[in-house]
């Protein structure tokens, strides 16, 4: 009798937990999730050791610019020690700019060769050097802040032209013209990107490209604007994720049918090595331009936070404070560095290391041979 009244108990308790069978009128709720996770926790990634790390001053509270140069040193005794700098170096000269200012330097010895007037720019940035001519970008302030662009002689400094209005930086120099995204007025315009085709000689807009014309600017002005070679790219932010046209620059822009890329959620880098990289379910996809080929970097479940593409190197940081290097052709995993940080700055390849900026750390890893060839 204790052995059957046992059973039955025991079948009691089973079938209160059981969800009820087809038919019934009660029907069971979804009370389970799994999550795919890719890379499982027990992974056998080999971990890589820093050759060397250091402490560096944190910008906005996620992390700042590396600048690399191939060893040289150069010991500026005039700059002044208490101004914001950037560093850009363009062949023997080195442009540093300050709160507002631009100098020229030759980058071997040190020597300033001219700088410009104190305030005749405003946050100045350095965009380039093209046919003798040093492209500066800077801020006007007035009613309506605005972004001017100036070229300057590159060999004395004199000015030669200014350009009005608000435009991103250089997108792309061809044939003696720089392609800049002009940004005023964003809501009026009626597409959602328009570029000036500039004389690098003169600063007169010889022609404009309007891309993509919608009746709602503010909810579909291009995120991003990207030209590589002869092809254009935008992209829209759109309700399943990032939508990338890809228009050739040869042609008017109301005179073709874009390739579109679209369903594939976040945009994060492209054209590179004929693919462009997408975040898709917490996974990076390169999806071959213009092609259905995709590799796959299948890490574990946390969102990219930093992705750069170097030579045969991805270098992908994640939330979870791992940085994967892997191949960018194959997506082929080679190592990973393990930090503590959610924030990067731009990763650099130098002689054969890769400077990786977690945060306040800075380290140097030696890249896995199957990165170098």
């Amino acid at each position: 009798m204790r052995k059957a009244a046992g059973a039955a108990l025991s079948l009691a308790l089973l079938a209160s937990v059981l969800p009820a069978v087809a038919g019934q009128a009660e029907a069971a709720g979804k009370t389970t999730y799994s999550r795919e996770y890719g890379i499982m926790a027990a992974d056998k990634t080999p971990i890589l050791k820093p050759k060397w790390q250091l402490q560096a001053d944190v910008a906005g509270g996620g992390a700042s610019e590396i600048a690399t140069a191939a060893g040289w040193k150069t010991k500026i005794a005039d700059a002044s020690e208490d101004a914001f700098y950037s560093l850009a170096r363009d062949g023997k000269t080195l442009y540093v700019t300050e709160l507002d200012s631009l100098s020229a330097y030759d980058a071997s010895t040190g020597k300033r060769k001219w700088k410009t007037k104190s305030q005749e720019i405003g946050s100045p940035q350095y965009q380039g050097t093209y046919g003798g001519i040093a492209v500066v970008s800077g801020v006007e302030n007035g009613a309506i802040t605005t972004i001017h662009f100036y070229g300057y002689e590159a060999a004395s400094g004199k000015r030669l032209w200014e350009l009005d209005g608000t435009h991103s930086d250089v997108l792309h120099e061809q044939d003696g013209y720089l392609y800049l995204r002009n940004n005023w007025p964003v809501l009026d315009n009626g597409f959602a990107a328009v570029i000036d085709k500039v004389d690098v000689k003169t600063g007169k807009i010889a022609k404009t490209l309007s891309y993509i014309p919608e009746e709602d600017v503010a909810g579909n002005n291009a995120a991003a604007v990207i030209i590589e070679g002869k092809s254009i790219y935008i992209e829209q932010i759109k309700s399943g994720g990032s939508k990338v046209s890809v228009f050739s620059l040869d042609h008017e822009p109301e005179k073709q049918t874009p390739r579109v890329y679209e369903n594939h959620e976040k945009f994060l880098a492209g054209p590179y090595a004929g693919r462009l990289y997408f975040e898709v379910n917490q996974k990076l996809i390169g999806l071959k331009d213009g092609g259905n080929g995709f590799i796959v970097f299948n890490g574990p479940a946390n969102p990219i936070a930093q992705l750069d593409l170097l030579g045969q190197a991805a270098v992908i940081g994640l939330t979870n404070g791992q940085v994967y290097l892997a191949n960018a052709s194959t997506g082929k995993v080679a190592g990973k560095l393990v930090t503590g940080a959610r924030q990067f700055g731009t990763a650099k390849v130098e002689n054969g290391m890769a400077i990786i900026q977690a945060e306040d750390q800075i380290y140097a890893v030696a890249l896995p041979s199957s990165l170098t060839k």
